[in-house]
């Protein structure tokens, strides 16, 4: 399921960073802790699990702020608008639909790193209709940054994630397999469904020069790290319950810090 959560500012003309999805990000889970404790520690620290590979299973996209309504200053942005909006995606049973709902009512929050952040009060929430895919080929809209990456043997001899380019040859391979992966961790819980054994898929970027986005997680502080996606508009061709899966678990990786959130371009 999906919901468009649309933020009202306490103040507007407050400065937010750029890099705000890891504090979006602690605010969901602290809604879904104060729902089931157990459940946010298990999404957290566990996850739904593929082989040693775990998932959250939920995705949200960027803040969409209104044309006009903000200004870039170095790191952050000045809002002027009054009101800004994002959606968030689960992938869970149906039942849930109302208490997910009942999480993000009238919450207010502050969002912001140790500098700077901004008071929000959430004003509406709407559930979307799901898109019916009834082809095997979709074309997508990145709304926040896909992260596809690689594992690489650093110079100081560390496991570390190497980023992927879309154009990059390997692009595809990691892609899919991620995909591949979240499905067998939702299918283990019945929240999805199976495929054909041998499947077609293809990926195909449909943007010329996709836009890189370095975000900046825990910011500020010594735990700091860079995490490097792109946005862009590309067309799959894949078994519908993977497309699926793709739009309301999120594709690629770091799905629950905010990354991989897509709309279908119709």
């Amino acid at each position: 399921m999906q919901f468009r959560i649309t933020l009202r500012l306490k103040q507007p003309g407050q400065l937010l960073p750029l890099s705000y999805q890891y504090e979006l990000s602690a605010w969901i889970y602290h809604l879904l802790e104060q729902a089931n404790s157990d459940f946010a520690k298990f999404l957290h620290e566990e996850g739904y699990l593929a082989g040693k590979k775990r998932f959250k299973l939920f995705v949200f996209s960027n803040l969409h702020i209104p044309h006009g309504g903000y200004t870039i200053l170095d790191d952050r942005m000045k809002i002027h608008a009054r009101e800004i909006s994002f959606v968030i995606s689960f992938l869970v049973p149906q039942a849930a639909q109302d208490l997910l709902m009942g999480l993000f009512k009238e919450q207010r929050f502050r969002l912001g790193d140790r500098i700077t952040g901004i008071d929000f009060q959430v004003h509406t929430i709407e559930c979307l209709p799901l898109p019916h895919f009834s082809e095997r080929v979709i074309r997508f809209k990145c709304t926040a940054p896909l992260v596809v990456s690689q594992p690489k043997i650093s110079s100081k001899g560390k496991l570390i994630s190497d980023y992927l380019a879309p154009s990059d040859p390997t692009y595809s391979q990691y892609f899919w397999g991620n995909l591949r992966d979240k499905h067998k961790a939702a299918l283990a819980v019945q929240l999805a469904t199976p495929i054909p054994k041998s499947p077609e898929y293809s990926f195909r970027c449909l943007t010329e020069r996709p836009k890189a986005r370095l975000i900046r997680i825990k910011a500020h502080t010594p735990a700091e790290t860079k995490v490097k996606g792109y946005l862009f508009d590309f067309e799959l061709e894949a078994p519908q319950e993977l497309l699926r899966l793709g739009l309301l678990a999120g594709f690629g990786v770091e799905n629950a810090l905010g990354f991989g959130a897509v709309r279908v371009i119709k």
